[in-house]
C-alpha cells in the first residue's frame, strides 16, 4: 500500500504540473488585453506601460510560466488585478465558503442516496421502487443552475420565504445563515442523492441475488440484518468510486450555484476572474480545484482497498 501511495502521489504531482502548463498557456492566449480589462480603455500610455511591466507581459510566455511556478512553489501566487491584493489572500476568503457547501452537500446526499437506493432495491417492482427510481432519474438529468433558478423563483421571488442571494456564517447570524444556506445546499445535494441512489440500487440488486445472501436468510436471520450487515457492505464497493467523483463534481458545481445565488465562494470568484481576465486568480482556482480532485481520487482508491480485501495494489 505504501508503494502505491508514493506512486500515486508522484502521478498527482505530474498531473498538477501538466495542468498548470496547460492553464497558463491557455490563459495567455485568450483574446483581449488584461491591462485594459483591469484599468479600462481610457488609461494613459504611461500607466498602461507600468502595469504591463508589473504583470510581466513584456516577457516570453515560457519565462513568465517558470517565474510564476517558482513563486507558486514558495507560496507567492501573484497579485490579483481585480481585488488589488495577493491571490492567496483572496482564496483564503473564498475557499472556506465553497468547502462548507461542498462538504455539507456531500454529508447530506450520501446517506440519503444509500438509504433510497437500498429501499428501491429491496422493494423492486413495487410503488416505492417506481417512485424513487423515477425521481432519481429525472433529478440526475437536471442541470444544477436550472434547479437553482427554479427554487429561487419559487421560494424567493414568489413565496418570499428565503433570501435570493448572499451568504452569512452561522456564527455571525444563525437565522440568516440558515435561510441563505437552504436553497444552495439543496441544489448541490440533489444531484448527489440521485446519483448515489441509482448506483446503490444497481449494486444492491446484484448482491441480494448472491448465494451467501440466500444462505443467510435460510439460517433464520432477519431481513433487516441480512440487508444492512451482509448485503450492503459488499454493495457499497462500487459506490465508493461514485462518492469520490460526486465530491469533485460538487466542487465544480458550486461554480454555477454560487453564481446564481451570488455567494462569495471560489466558484463565483473563478467566473469573475475569467470575465475580468484576472490571470493569477484564474490559475490559482484551476490548480486548487485540480489539487483537491487529485487528493479525493487518492483517498477514494485507498478506501476502495480497505473495503475490498481482494484489492492488493502491491
Amino acid at each position: 500500500m505504501k508503494t502505491y501511495i508514493v506512486k500515486r502521489t508522484g502521478q498527482m504531482l505530474l498531473i498538477l504540473i501538466l495542468i498548470s502548463i496547460f492553464t497558463f498557456m491557455l490563459v495567455s492566449f485568450i483574446p483581449g488585453d488584461p491591462v485594459y480589462a483591469m484599468l479600462g480603455e481610457e488609461v494613459s500610455q504611461e500607466e498602461y506601460d507600468r502595469v504591463y511591466h508589473e504583470l510581466k507581459l513584456d516577457q516570453p510566455v515560457i519565462r513568465r510560466y517558470f517565474s510564476w511556478l517558482g513563486g507558486a512553489v514558495q507560496g507567492d501566487w501573484g497579485q490579483s488585478t481585480q481585488f488589488h491584493k495577493s491571490t492567496l489572500e483572496v482564496l483564503n476568503e473564498r475557499i472556506p465558503i465553497t468547502m462548507f457547501f461542498s462538504l455539507s452537500a456531500f454529508v447530506i446526499s450520501i446517506p440519503l442516496g444509500i438509504l433510497f437506493g437500498v429501499i428501491s432495491a429491496v422493494y423492486r417492482g413495487r410503488p416505492a421502487d417506481t417512485v424513487v427510481t423515477l425521481i432519481a432519474n429525472i433529478t440526475a438529468c437536471l442541470p444544477q443552475f436550472w434547479i437553482a433558478l427554479l427554487v429561487m423563483y419559487i421560494f424567493a421571488m414568489k413565496l418570499g420565504w428565503l433570501p435570493s442571494y448572499g451568504f452569512t456564517w452561522f456564527s455571525q447570524d444563525l437565522s440568516m445563515g440558515i435561510r441563505q444556506t437552504i436553497m444552495p445546499l439543496f441544489c448541490l445535494a440533489l444531484g448527489g442523492i440521485a446519483t448515489t441512489t441509482r448506483q446503490t440500487r444497481s449494486s444492491m440488486l446484484e448482491v441480494i441475488r448472491q448465494d451467501y445472501v440466500r444462505t443467510a436468510k435460510s439460517k433464520g436471520l432477519s431481513s433487516r440484518k441480512v440487508i444492512y450487515i451482509h448485503a450492503l457492505k459488499n454493495a457499497l464497493i462500487p459506490v465508493i468510486t461514485i462518492l469520490g467523483m460526486r465530491l469533485g463534481s460538487m466542487l465544480a458545481g458550486s461554480m454555477f450555484v454560487e453564481s446564481v445565488f451570488n455567494i462569495p465562494g471560489m466558484g463565483s470568484l473563478f467566473v469573475k476572474a475569467i470575465q475580468s481576465r484576472d490571470i493569477p486568480v484564474v490559475q490559482a482556482c484551476v490548480l486548487v480545484t485540480a489539487l483537491v480532485s487529485c487528493i479525493i481520487n487518492l483517498f477514494t482508491d485507498i478506501l476502495y482497498a480497505v473495503v475490498d480485501p481482494r484489492v492488493r495494489y502491491e
